[in-house]
Parts: C-alpha cells; structure tokens; sequence
C-alpha cells in the first residue's frame, strides 16, 4: 500500500490511539476520511494537516474543573420565550450567572468581551442545538485545580 494512503488501523497507530478511538472520531469529529466499499481510507498529509489545526476550545469540556447547569423542561412552541425570558433576566441583574443559576458558589458576571457559539449536534440518541457563550478565565474566577463536583438543578 501507498505510504501516503492509510488503512483505518495504520490511521489509528500514526495518531497514536486504539481503533476505538478513531471510530469515535469519525463520528463526532470531521476527521479527513473517504469510505471505499467497506472501508475506510486516510491520507497521512491530511491527518497531519487536520491534527495541526485543532482548536482545543473545542474540548474545553473534557476538563471541566467546575459546572453547574439547569434543564428547563418546555414545549417547542414556548422555547424561545423561555429563552427570551431567561436572558432579560440575566441582563436586569448585571449579567450575574447566579441569577440563573443560584446553586453557583460564587456570583460570576458575563464580561463585555464574549464569543457565541451556535452548534447542533447528534449524539447518540439525542440531537442537540446549543448556543453557548465563552470568555477566556479571568484570574479572579479560578477555582481551585482540583475537579469539583457537578451540580444540577432540574426545573
């Protein structure tokens, strides 16, 4: 075989995972691949070019230190009120995520400078439209280096 075309096994070896892992891959992530028949084939460059250009925000939530989060239960036809809803509150109380969510150990403002990201996703038996809004940790809002528990309230 070419050394520049890759098998699903030796794609998983030159990136140094199980082939698990790539099948995972191949299906949560946009890993450069082309299915002939049965199976799959990679290009070395494209793995080195797609491994280069991660973005590791993408996986800021395998590392969570901290998250505290609330399902609101709702119809379609009243979900963007509730969002609606939810935001004007935010905004009347300064930004302070504690309004939203009150079980937050401490009170943690939304700063000016923020970014929106809108995806949707499918994930297992579960489609998934998020929006969510990131900023880079200010000092002052660290928590300490060991993981903390996850909280959740269910309204």
């Amino acid at each position: 075989m070419n050394d520049g075309i890759l098998n699903l096994e030796q794609a998983a070896e030159f990136l140094g995972i199980s082939e698990k892992t790539m099948f995972k891959l191949l299906r949560e992530e946009h890993v450069p691949a082309r299915k002939i028949g049965r199976e799959w084939r990679f290009s070395r460059e494209a793995l080195t070019r797609w491994l280069a250009s991660g973005d590791s925000v993408q996986y800021i939530n395998q590392d969570e230190r901290y998250m505290v989060y609330k399902d609101i239960s709702c119809t379609a036809s009243t979900l963007f009120d509730t969002v609606r809803g939810e935001v004007e509150r935010l905004e009347k109380n300064g930004r302070q995520l504690k309004t939203l969510l009150p079980d937050l150990n401490k009170n943690i403002s939304i700063p000016e400078e923020t970014t929106l990201r809108v995806s949707y996703k499918q994930q297992r038996e579960v489609e998934k439209l998020e929006f969510k809004i990131f900023w880079s940790l200010r000092e002052e809002c660290k928590m300490n280096q060991k993981k903390s528990p996850v909280k959740k309230s269910k309204v």
